[in-house]
């Protein structure tokens, strides 16, 4: 099961977990027309998506919740006994979400299609 800081996400599961490069590298040419080509190990960084098909709405609110009161904080991710430590990635949309059903005049039960995006650090 997943855990993050502590609230459960038992429906969750990890997208991005395989394909992952711990290498970055970066190539230009020199005036000569030669290339340069630089490659090191990444300190941290790897994005971490977790994923969802349908959570009740007081769920994705407390999610929703964490992203916009954590800021440049770290907390603790425990994914089936690994973990990380990471941070939301606010480049993108941290938390996202679709309701099942729009209604005009209250709050959807359930939404669809969530995703969290995180970062190691």
């Amino acid at each position: 099961m997943i855990h993050l800081d502590g609230i459960p996400l038992p429906q969750f599961v990890w997208l991005n977990r395989f394909g992952y490069s711990c290498f970055v590298s970066r190539a230009e040419y020199s005036l000569d027309g030669s290339q340069h080509i630089e490659v090191a190990s990444k300190q941290a960084g790897k994005s971490v998506v977790l994923y969802s098909d349908a959570e009740a709405l007081n769920e994705f609110e407390t999610l929703e919740n964490h992203a916009n009161t954590a800021g440049a904080n770290s907390f603790n991710l425990n994914i089936n006994g690994t973990e990380l430590t990471v941070m939301w990635d606010y480049s993108n949309q941290p938390v996202s979400g679709v309701p099942a059903i729009n209604y005009s005049d209250g709050d959807p039960e359930q939404i669809d299609a969530i995703t969290l995006k995180l970062i190691t650090v």
